[in-house]
């Protein structure tokens, strides 16, 4: 017996379907309350949990300016690291996938929805789309505008203003309208394995202190608590169960004790910055 697909279904699989649906119009009703907390919302970490909650899924590191503006939400898949500049476009009617560490220049601009080109059809009400996707370390410029059905590489960077319709393989450069080609890039730089290694751990460092800095300010904000309700610095139950988290996350057991020993050196200079909070 053939399955009768939801349009829902319809839509995500790039097939005609009824936008007035209305588990859809729904869907879209609950985006758009969605967008105005997001694009509301002054806090960092809050409009981070937010956008987690409406995207299908996000990648750890991600930021992304207001305003944002989407369909649905869930059709939007981002990697890690991912930073979106002021006025993000996303018509997510099909998957929007995007890889690690890609950057949106301002009023950057993704299209997964188009229209049939009969008029009859088109006046009838039917809708289709077709994915986008994006590989790693992809950086639109400004204004960059991106079609249905195109699929960019890995070390792909967008032209301010190029309008991209067509898909276009890793490690070049690209601009116009149509974007074309500018130039190849050379990505097997004669670097030695020790200086590769080092430039890896300089940009974990750079990932690494930006969290830090977002977990010191929560620090701040418990010793701001602990004051006012007058509260002892050292909880060690709660010591115990934050390392025994920690450790449940590492996926690697060689590294377990490292690991332990590193947070634990987090914590012990967390308190000792709430002690002089408190003082």
């Amino acid at each position: 017996m053939e399955e009768i697909k939801s349009e829902r279904q319809k839509m995500i699989d790039g097939e005609l379907y009824f936008a007035a649906d209305p588990e859809l119009t729904t869907a879209r009703k609950f985006a758009r309350e969605q967008m105005k907390l997001i694009n509301r919302e002054e806090d960092q970490l809050i409009r981070r949990q937010l956008v987690e909650e409406t995207f299908g899924t996000t990648g750890t590191g991600s930021h992304i300016e207001p305003s944002i503006s989407f369909d649905y939400g869930f059709n939007i898949h981002v990697g890690k690291n991912f930073y979106a500049n002021f006025n993000s476009i996303f018509l997510d009617i099909c998957p929007i996938t995007i890889g690690d560490n890609c950057m949106f220049g301002p009023n950057a601009q993704l299209y997964t929805a188009t229209h049939p080109l009969h008029p009859v059809k088109r006046n009838s009400g039917l809708e289709y789309g077709k994915p986008i996707t994006l590989g790693n370390n992809v950086w639109l410029g400004g204004g960059v505008v991106i079609t249905p059905g195109v699929t960019l590489g890995d070390n792909v960077v967008v032209a301010a203003g190029a309008v991209v319709t067509k898909s276009f393989p890793d490690n070049c450069v690209i601009g116009g309208n149509p974007a074309k080609i500018i130039k190849e890039i050379e990505v097997d730089e004669k670097r030695s394995p020790l200086t590769i290694q080092r430039d890896k751990i300089n940009a974990l460092d750079k990932q690494i202190v930006a969290l830090l800095e977002e977990r010191m300010d929560v620090v701040e904000a418990i010793a701001s608590i602990k004051k006012t309700s007058d509260q002892p610095i050292l909880d060690v139950t709660r010591e115990k169960e934050v390392l025994g988290k920690i450790a449940g996350y590492i996926k690697n057991d060689k590294y377990e004790e490292v690991i332990k020993e590193t947070y634990q050196g987090i914590m012990d200079a967390s308190k000792q910055f709430q002690q002089k909070q408190m003082d």
